[in-house]
């Protein structure tokens, strides 16, 4: 963008309320349709925990990813491309590998709670890969071991002037193209969501086993900080796209109410699904992203703090999320009040913690870096 310290508050917000949306989506399952071999049930069926869950589940992740090629972006222009290798690894890699093991492997003694009833504490990391439930801070390192090893390749085959070689690897590299074309940063974004929807007809447009199609979203965000026409486009045009947005998305539920056995790839309706899954992502994207740097754009110390604390939050919720929603399970009520208990307790202890042992401490250093008040 043109001013490099400029701050984006609005951003800023947008990226810890889609990391906090983790605890609804996560307190929404075990009233869901779903296999208790996948996750334990209440077995009662909400429909509107349902909508509530694709809403949030069909743009989370994708307007996740964009931001943080924003950010990535906003970095390395400001500083480097070392800079922000560092930087990530600092902030994203060491937290993993110090939180991971802690949290993951409280999970199955819940886990067996929820499928059985019976209370049995054990520790273990048998069959678990740690830190599944972060799988998109592991396509975070992907991206930057991609950039680092493309970055020192291409340095390396300049040096023995072999650049034409670099060359020809950029035609090929998809997120230089999506990054930097024209075609791929428009207003009105086709271009964009025949690419995204083709690299997810694969895995259903499922994000977390498919680091390519993550990687394209990061890629589009990296580009987009670098495009001031479409992000004041976006800014002054949110409520067109939001508009566009909720169509499609309840023409997304009228194919998803079809059933799980019709979305397949070779599929019509499959096709169908995954095409209207990722204009939901892209559109939605535009309008959050706009609406929230339009409208909480200046500096709101509220916002701030959620934005703060949101990333400890997401850490340490998935234990206390599924403790609580499977507690409630013999307990009589409607499920859409046991809905937003699990919501209110779990996001309640996860601001606590955070103001009283992590805010001030070493490890709130380590998630946000230091606090200039």
């Amino acid at each position: 963008m043109a001013i490099a310290t400029t701050r984006y508050h609005g951003l800023d917000a947008l990226r810890g309320i889609a990391m906090l949306l983790g605890v609804v989506l996560h307190s929404a399952l075990p009233y869901m349709d779903l296999p208790k071999e996948i996750w334990p049930t209440d077995n009662r069926y909400s429909p509107v925990i349902s909508v509530v869950f694709e809403f949030i589940h069909i743009w989370r992740m994708p307007v996740f990813f964009i931001l943080a090629g924003f950010f990535a972006s906003l970095i390395i222009e400001r500083y480097s491309w070392r800079y922000w290798w560092k930087n990530r690894l600092r902030r994203i890699l060491l937290p993993l590998i110090i939180f991971s093991p802690l949290v993951t492997a409280t999970l199955p003694w819940i886990w067996k709670y929820g499928q059985t009833g019976e209370v049995v504490f054990f520790y273990t990391l048998e069959g678990v890969f740690p830190g599944w439930h972060l799988w998109f801070l592991w396509h975070l390192m992907l991206f930057l071991l991609f950039t680092s090893l493309f970055i020192y390749i291409g340095a390396i085959l300049k040096k023995i002037r072999l650049s034409f070689i670099v060359k020809c690897f950029s035609y090929l590299n998809l997120f230089s193209a999506v990054s930097k074309s024209r075609i791929f940063q428009s207003k009105f974004p086709i271009a964009l969501i025949i690419v995204f929807t083709f690299f997810n007809l694969g895995t259903g447009a499922d994000l977390i086993l498919n680091p390519i199609a993550s990687g394209l979203y990061f890629a589009f965000g990296y580009g987009l900080y670098k495009s001031s026409s479409l992000f004041e486009f976006m800014k002054s045009h949110w409520k067109q796209y939001l508009i566009a947005s909720t169509v499609f998305f309840i023409l997304f539920l009228l194919v998803n109410s079809q059933g799980e056995e019709t979305i397949s790839e070779e599929d019509v309706w499959g096709i169908l699904y995954v095409t209207l899954k990722v204009i939901n992502a892209v559109l939605f994207s535009y309008a959050l992203i706009g609406l929230t740097e339009a409208k909480f754009g200046n500096q709101n110390s509220i916002l701030r703090y959620v934005s703060d604390a949101s990333y400890w939050i997401y850490l340490i919720h998935l234990p206390l999320v599924t403790l609580i929603t499977f507690s409630m399970f013999q307990i009589t009520l409607f499920i859409e009040i046991k809905f937003m208990i699990a919501i209110l307790l779990t996001s309640l202890i996860g601001f606590v913690t955070y103001k009283y042992f992590v805010r001030s401490t070493v490890i709130g250093i380590l998630l946000n870096g230091k606090k200039l008040s």
